[in-house]
């Protein structure tokens, strides 16, 4: 994944920001990451964190590198399915890049697998 191992910000952002503890509360960093002009919507902050996490997600959407176990290791939070995970970084995506107006739902943490996981 572009700038996970050269940019200790982006990999903050992934194992941190979108771990376990904090990815319910990804609306409080937004703004860190991305700013918005508010008349027009559109991202006005173009920091390298911003470009390298934007970077990041698009590879991750247009390669599909990343196996639901795997973003479970790096994150502890855990899809099961990477239809799953991969609609999930398409919603962040938009909530930071595009016109999403709601952070995405992570999934439970609490919530037991699948029926037919296992």
């Amino acid at each position: 994944m572009p700038h996970l191992s050269s940019d200790e910000s982006v990999r903050n952002f992934f194992e941190c920001f979108l771990g376990v503890e904090f990815v319910d509360d990804i609306d409080k960093f937004r703004p860190n990451i991305v700013r918005r002009d508010k008349r027009k919507g559109d991202v006005v902050r173009d920091t390298p964190l911003a470009r390298h996490v934007r970077e990041a997600l698009e590879y991750l959407l247009r390669e599909r590198p990343v196996t639901a176990e795997q973003w479970g290791q790096l994150t502890h939070v855990f899809f099961y399915e990477e239809d799953r995970l991969y609609a999930y970084l398409q919603d962040l995506y938009d909530y930071f890049y595009a016109d999403r107006k709601e952070p995405p739902v992570a999934p439970d943490p609490e919530a037991p697998p699948p029926e037919k996981f296992w």
